[in-house]
């Protein structure tokens, strides 16, 4: 999958991307790409220059020791799993399960597995994307879910919000909120010529 603005295939994340993938294959860990990439992977079109990654907590030492051997060096060590790493210039953010984005989430962040990915790299699915920028709550990952949200079905994106109603309420009214604003600029992309 080419990286919008990256250089496609050959670019440095594409790079650090098949690195991590190899790194979670062989040792035998989980790792769900979240944050721009997945807005990417969902169907919004934009740039992204580093890599966001959920992590299991039981991983977390494990993904700090393996890294060195296969060429990701560890800039920041975090004692609450907010690892910073390096692939050759490319910007690797650990996302720890268990944990909380900001201090006033309802929840925590989920494992992997809960966002769909059992082994291996793989990308959050929708829901659980979705769910982990809601939790952020900042303006770029508000962006990126209604960005996201005027590409995708109405279907699917009920099926979003019926997952987000058993994980918590405080979720479900920010949904409502970024999808009553990604119908407004669909119908204002309309009224001037088109969707963009």
């Amino acid at each position: 999958m080419a990286i919008k603005g990256g250089g496609g295939d050959d670019s440095k994340v594409a790079k650090a991307q098949e690195v991590l993938r190899t790194l979670a294959e062989k040792e035998g860990i989980a790792l769900a790409y979240v944050g721009g990439l997945g807005a990417i992977y969902h169907g919004y079109e934009r740039n992204t220059k580093d890599i966001d990654i959920v992590v299991a907590q039981e991983d977390l030492d494990v993904l700090i020791r393996v890294a060195p051997v296969y060429g990701i060096k560890v800039i920041w060590r975090d004692p609450q799993g907010w690892h910073k790493l390096d692939y050759r210039g490319v910007k690797i953010d650990v996302v720890p399960e268990g944990k909380k984005p900001r201090p006033d989430a309802p929840t925590t962040i989920p494992s992997p597995k809960q966002l769909g990915v059992a082994q291996g790299a793989g990308y959050a699915g929708l829901a659980g994307w979705i769910e982990t920028k809601l939790r952020s709550n900042r303006i770029q990952d508000k962006a990126d879910v209604v960005q996201v949200m005027k590409v995708t079905s109405a279907a699917a994106l009920a099926k979003v919000r019926s997952a987000l109603s058993k994980v918590h309420r405080f979720y479900l009214r920010r949904f409502d909120e970024l999808r009553a604003a990604a119908d407004e600029e669909k119908e204002q992309e309309r009224e001037r010529g088109g969707l963009r």
